[in-house]
């Protein structure tokens, strides 16, 4: 379903029975390796999260490599065969996990084209959006931004499509220039999706090390968001 020049959506991208096969998989992972909670804060809505990254799902997880295979063939009918996954295999696919009270800042993505599959259902943790919101001048998008996180001013002059979680649905958008986020998820259950990046062949990014360090490591950060450096 084409919701804008920067959005579609795909409902019932995989089915009930082969998101329940990936959750399986997800879980008796966790049970092997517990996930640290990552914690950024930012505004109104920081970053609270767990992530499982390219790496392990490389190592232990086939189930998300057949649903990444299944992705891209999609990514590229819709795009073009001009994009691929990232060469960062740490970040070509990733498995997001929001506990309840937790949510995602808002941010653009490094790469040209984002693909997120929702694997479950949650009240709550709705994936916020603002297509085509970024400016070609980032020292001022900083403030831009920073006016933008503000409730009221964002149902002023925002052009937002709010994506719930639903069971196989498919979320593909031009994540560079597409502000978003993830609303606090509510009730008990963690918000569990894939996220699929991709760019053009070798496409390489000057925040690279520090994008990955803020969001794949617990440690202390303190360069500020990345996405403005």
């Amino acid at each position: 379903m084409h919701v804008s020049d920067d959005l579609l959506l795909e409902d019932q991208f995989i089915n009930a029975q082969a998101a329940q096969h990936a959750l399986a998989a997800i879980n008796c992972f966790r049970r092997s390796f517990p996930l640290p909670v990552i914690s950024r804060p930012s505004g109104r809505r920081p970053l609270c999260y767990s992530v499982i990254d390219g790496h392990q799902i490389f190592a232990h997880l086939p189930e998300i490599q057949e649903l990444h295979e299944k992705t891209t063939v999609f990514v590229e009918k819709v795009f073009g065969d001009w994009l691929e996954p990232l060469a960062d295999t740490q970040v070509a696919c990733n498995i997001n996990i929001t506990q309840p009270g937790g949510s995602y800042r808002y941010h653009y993505d490094r790469n040209a084209v984002t693909a997120i599959l929702y694997l479950n259902e949650t009240s709550g943790g709705e994936t916020e959006c603002y297509p085509n919101h970024r400016l070609s001048l980032m020292y001022l998008q900083r403030e831009v931004d920073h006016v933008f996180g503000n409730p009221m001013f964002r149902r002023i002059i925002g052009r937002q499509i709010l994506v719930r979680t639903r069971i196989g649905r498919l979320l593909v958008m031009r994540g560079n220039r597409c502000l978003h986020s993830v609303r606090e998820v509510q009730g008990n259950a963690d918000r569990i999706n894939v996220v699929m990046s991709y760019d053009v062949r070798g496409a390489r990014y000057a925040n690279s090390d520090r994008l990955n360090s803020y969001l794949y490591s617990g440690a202390a950060f303190q360069h500020g968001d990345p996405n403005y450096l």
